[in-house]
């Protein structure tokens, strides 16, 4: 069964304001006869709101929805959040500024504190009501446009090895744009919230859990304590402390902001069992020694990063020993061949603030031309084009923490252009 949707009510207005940390309830479920989808609408909408990330500049970042949970406090998904410095909810002509109270990004719940803010609280039904093949009613304000209500079906029930549970399975993708969106059963109580994951991805026909709510009290304590007097966007994915450079990771992840589109993306590295002094991740697709030299990459997921980078990687063991090199280098990843040529100068050590903390970093300066093939085993041709990128290196972690690059070529059916940030997140 597909989700339908049909507008309902709600014009926004707009307003943001800053934030900081608390704590919340959620109210008793309240068992009763199933309820005519227009019935449960009436019923339950009052609690859903527009919620709408903005950064410093007052920019909107993200737009997606909010429950209410209990007086002056609403859940949402973590991810709209990401990179917020301020956040609000709206609905008709009324707003109301909101702080992250209790951040778990770990399963991309977050609850927000909202002062002087009296929707009615939403009633949770409990993880034993939940059936495969149950109707689900999804509403919530896609890209933050007019309320809407969607049908649809639970599909599975996703369990981890011990049996607990990871994830709600829809039988289809809600509407685009509508993470955060409340998932109600019959009775009007809230069973799910949808996933912000990127429309078309296999993530987004998965649902958080409501149930997950009455944990947030524990979970989302501990995270906002790592997180304390951080910005909203690192509360989004909690800082693990500094790794030195022989502590192993489980996992390491960036996020990769395509500036052409405007799009982000997750980017995670996944540590293989330990079998020498190397590390290796994502089933041997990234090999690297300690110190940071990477060894081989045969498996590219953050873009220009990964499939054009120099051997060895984007810095040297000792950048001050190596205040400047040349890279000339071909190389074939993902069906398009390679050819750099490229001057590297040691700029200024400076500081960067990712994932809430700050670390010393050297920024290493390319500049030079890259030479282009859409077809891997082509030859000659004129896809040439200049090549400007920035890789800031933390000695401390052994990696490459920020990479910008911009490069544009060719022509006609040759023609190439990238745009792309890469930046980590947390290690963990």
């Amino acid at each position: 069964m597909t989700f339908k949707f049909s507008p309902a009510r709600a014009a926004l207005a707009s307003f943001a304001v800053a934030l900081p940390v608390l704590t919340a309830s959620a109210q008793e479920a309240r068992q009763g006869a199933d309820l005519a989808p227009d019935a449960l609408f009436a019923r339950v909408s009052p609690s859903v709101w527009v919620v709408q990330a903005s950064d410093a500049q007052g920019r909107v970042l993200a737009t997606g929805s909010a429950v209410a949970t209990g007086p002056g406090t609403a859940v949402t998904s973590c991810q709209l959040l990401a990179k917020a410095s301020t956040v609000a909810l709206k609905r008709d002509n009324v707003s109301y500024g909101a702080t992250l109270a209790l951040p778990d990004p770990e399963r991309d719940l977050c609850q927000l504190r909202i002062a002087n803010f009296n929707a009615p609280a939403i009633a949770v039904a409990p993880a034993s009501a939940l059936q495969v093949g149950m109707p689900l009613y999804a509403i919530g304000s896609p890209r933050g446009r007019e309320l809407t209500l969607g049908t649809g079906m639970l599909a599975g029930l996703r369990r981890g090895n011990a049996g607990e549970l990871e994830a709600l399975q829809l039988a289809a993708a809600p509407e685009a744009g509508l993470g955060g969106a409340g998932l109600f059963d019959a009775q009007g109580r809230l069973a799910g919230l949808v996933s912000a994951a990127p429309a078309g991805s296999n993530a987004a026909r998965l649902a958080v859990p409501a149930s997950w709510i009455a944990e947030l009290p524990a979970r989302g304590r501990l995270a906002a304590e790592a997180a304390k007097n951080l910005p909203v966007s690192t509360a989004s994915a909690s800082a693990s402390p500094a790794m030195s450079e022989t502590a192993r990771p489980s996992v390491i992840e960036y996020q990769l902001h395509d500036r052409l589109s405007n799009t982000y993306r997750k980017v995670i590295y996944r540590a293989d069992a330990a079998t020498d002094d190397r590390l290796s991740f994502n089933s041997g697709g990234w090999v690297e020694k300690p110190g940071g030299e990477v060894v081989s990459v045969t498996s590219a997921i953050a873009g220009e990063f990964d499939s054009a980078m120099p051997p060895g990687g984007w810095a040297k063991e000792n950048l001050k020993e190596a205040a400047a090199w040349r890279a000339r280098y071909s190389t074939t990843l993902g069906g398009v061949r390679v050819n750099m040529d490229l001057n590297a100068t040691v700029m200024e050590d400076t500081t960067l603030t990712l994932g809430g903390r700050e670390f010393k970093v050297v920024r290493i300066e390319y500049r030079g031309y890259t030479q282009r093939f859409a077809n891997a085993g082509a030859v000659g041709g004129n896809q040439y084009g200049k090549y400007a990128a920035n890789a800031w290196f933390s000695q401390e972690l052994g990696r490459v923490v920020r990479f910008e690059v911009d490069t544009r070529g060719g022509a006609s059916g040759g023609a190439f252009q990238v745009r792309e940030t890469l930046e980590l997140v947390s290690i963990r």
